[in-house]
């Protein structure tokens, strides 16, 4: 994952550039810390992402956080971001505070399971967010539930973050136009081996309707509790993905998945997927009466969780084989999730891949 010039030292109580102040660590994982901090002017705390200095500044991946941030600050669906810079060791990004992973809420319910009805409802508002994301010119490229959570202060808002691993896969031509990048012949693994598509691991360079992909396997084990390849190896899960049908992928799932999974089998790399139609086929789904801001079950009358659930693997250790799953401890950050192995041997070939984007060659 790359070396740190030095070690990064936060101590609880350092003031961040005189507008934030440490107060706890919330989480770590391989490639930073992340911690709880608390504005100096106003109310409020904040989540602060720390990323050490490298010694190659490719192995740096919060920088492309901050850029993908900034051009998403539109969107109701991801943090706000609070500030970024640099010190002498490390980078860090202070962002809005989120509620609970989607992933974790599904883990915690009776069956891990989330109704179908509120399935649906989170399933809009991850097209919603994709969308806002690709019309900023940029593919996220590991889109799980993992990274997805709810808000905090409103419960019924979902957003998306960690865009560590993110692609600029639009650029603006000389009259200022955002213009699709040509895609590459080959590109390295990217994402996680449980949700990513069938292109990602034949290598092909991601495009927008690989993030829907992502959403769509995600939201199929939110309300089923599982997918056909859940605990099979690279290999295994490329086969199934590729010979599972449309229906029996979406067996028990509401009527739309399937209509969503039969468009996405046809789309390319340069093909706008159909957002609003995907969100259209999800609302007619939805039960008579049943609104997109009525609380989730797990909130209306507190529906039991397990806040004791410690027998069971988070989302993130049973698919990624690392870190907890709470919402801020996003920093195990991604690729390498399932095939480590499988990536650390492609980089003895890396010249047959096509180069990875920096923000230096952007």
């Amino acid at each position: 994952m790359g070396t740190p010039i030095a070690p990064v030292k936060v101590n609880m109580g350092d003031k961040i550039k005189d507008q934030f102040v440490v107060k706890k660590k919330l989480g770590e994982g391989a490639c930073g810390q992340v911690f709880l901090v608390e504005l100096l002017q106003g109310k409020g705390r904040a989540a602060m992402k720390v990323e050490p200095l490298m010694k190659n500044k490719e192995d740096e991946i919060l920088k492309m956080e901050v850029y993908v941030l900034k051009k998403l600050q539109n969107s109701r669906h991801v943090c706000r971001l609070l500030g970024s810079g640099k010190t002498d060791t490390y980078t860090y990004l202070v962002m809005s505070l989120l509620g609970k992973e989607i992933g974790d809420v599904r883990r915690r319910l009776k069956d891990r399971k989330i109704s179908a009805p509120s399935t649906v409802r989170i399933f809009i508002q991850l097209v919603k967010a994709l969308q806002d994301m690709h019309e900023a010119g940029f593919v996220h490229r590991d889109v799980k539930p993992s990274n997805m959570a709810l808000g905090v202060k409103n419960e019924q808002v979902v957003y998306i973050f960690d865009f560590g691993l993110s692609r600029q896969i639009m650029l603006p031509d000389a009259s200022g136009k955002l213009k699709l990048r040509e895609p590459r012949t080959k590109s390295m693994f990217r994402g996680t081996v449980r949700y990513c598509s069938l292109n990602v691991h034949q290598h092909k360079e991601q495009g927008r309707h690989d993030d829907l992909y992502g959403a769509l396997y995600a939201m199929i084990e939110t309300v089923t509790s599982t997918l056909p390849w859940k605990g099979k190896p690279k290999k295994e899960t490329a086969a199934l993905k590729e010979k599972t049908s449309d229906k029996e992928l979406c067996k028990n799932c509401p009527k739309s998945f399937v209509e969503i999974a039969s468009t996405l089998r046809k789309l390319t790399y340069k093909d706008t997927p159909p957002y609003t139609s995907f969100m259209e086929k999800l609302k007619s789904d939805l039960p008579k009466g049943v609104k997109m801001t009525d609380p989730f079950e797990w909130n209306l009358n507190k529906t039991p969780m397990d806040e004791n659930n410690n027998g069971n693997k988070s989302d993130r250790e049973d698919a990624e084989r690392g870190g907890g799953a709470d919402t801020v401890n996003e920093v195990d950050e991604s690729v390498i999730t399932e095939d480590r192995g499988d990536t650390t041997s492609s980089s003895k070939n890396a010249e047959d891949y096509a180069p990875e984007d920096t923000l230096d060659n952007i």
